[in-house]
């Protein structure tokens, strides 16, 4: 349904027992004349057509051009309005959370519906990052219960870290849990772990790994946000055994992770280190090359090859064949 380009009125949705009734009926029978609503609710034809004008007015309704009435999702109306309220005046908050509790209701009869399963998409591209970004803000906006992160790559920019951290905020204010997995290059840049240290003082747990977890944002382990192969943008995925599918690498991935350090010992540095270097060392028995090495460690090409030089001295290797004969011996004897 295309919503109008007029301003929304964005007081609590009026939304009462008939209307809920005359919206679930219409998703079980997939499509209802105003005289088979009037039957079905057990009231007069004049009620069925108000209850009829009113689901069209909210934009949950669409004439079929014959008479009848086909039911559309709750969520074009919510996008619709609970966003731009949240950008608008962040005093309204209750409010919206009000009209988000309304929409829930109306979104879960859709859900188990017919109409819901013809109608929404399990995979939605999006090639540009300024369309990414709109998605995640309304996604968080809409979260219920949970959100799970993996960045991958090293250092983030500032500028990103600064609007993630706007809706981290807002969601944390709501009393969404998150928890988020780094690599280990990301320690070493401080605009990194200052965001990290702000937002684990409001209770975000944070991890790290080595190798790279693929980039993913999963929301209530119903909707996940992946990287677009090759590009820029992000395809925003909805089908439950591809989204189970990120939620199990994520959650084998977490035991293994290690807490992000906000403040740093000696000790410590030297222990991140050999860390990254036995990652690298794996990757180097698979044979990878050094930028793709590189690419999985989230470092510069300069910076993995120093390691690979140190890895390579260290155990005596005489060329990169001998240094995966050589690490390959020491793993398997560890194992």
């Amino acid at each position: 349904m295309n919503m109008p380009a007029h301003h929304v009125d964005r007081s609590p949705l009026p939304i009462d027992e008939e209307i809920t009734s005359a919206y679930a009926f219409l998703c079980g029978s997939g499509n209802a004349s105003v005289e088979q609503i009037a039957a079905a609710l057990e009231i007069g034809i004049e009620r069925a057509r108000q209850l009829v004008g009113r689901l069209t007015e909210l934009h949950l309704i669409d004439s079929a051009g014959d008479g009848t009435y086909t039911p559309g999702s709750p969520r074009a109306l919510g996008a619709g309005v609970i966003a731009p309220a949240i950008r608008e005046l962040e005093s309204g908050q209750q409010q919206i959370i009000r009209m988000m509790t309304e929409l829930d209701a109306l979104t879960k009869i859709y859900e188990r519906s017919p109409a819901e399963r013809l109608r929404r998409p399990r995979i939605e591209i999006l090639p540009e990052v300024t369309a990414v970004r709109a998605v995640l803000t309304e996604l968080s906006a809409g979260a219920r219960t949970e959100i799970l992160t993996s960045q991958p790559g090293g250092a983030r920019p500032a500028d990103v870290l600064r609007e993630s951290l706007e809706r981290t905020e807002a969601v944390l204010s709501r009393g969404i849990t998150m928890r988020t997995v780094y690599q280990y290059t990301a320690q070493f840049s401080q605009v990194t772990v200052d965001y990290v240290r702000h937002v684990t003082e409001r209770g975000v747990e944070v991890r790290m790994l080595g190798d790279a977890l693929m980039r993913m944002i999963i929301f209530d382990r119903e909707i996940a946000v992946l990287p677009q192969y090759d590009r820029d943008g992000a395809v925003v995925v909805s089908d439950r055994s591809i989204v189970d599918f990120a939620v199990q690498a994520f959650e084998r991935a977490w035991p293994v992770a290690r807490p992000f350090p906000v403040s740093y010992d000696r000790g410590q540095v030297k222990s991140t280190s050999v860390e990254i270097q036995l990652s690298i060392s794996r990757l180097l028995v698979e044979g990878l090359e050094d930028k793709v090495i590189a690419r999985r460690m989230g470092m510069s090409l300069r910076t993995c090859q120093r390691h690979i030089s140190e890895i390579m001295s260290r155990i005596g290797a005489r060329n990169r064949m001998h240094a995966g004969y050589l690490l390959g011996k020491l793993i398997d004897s560890q194992n």
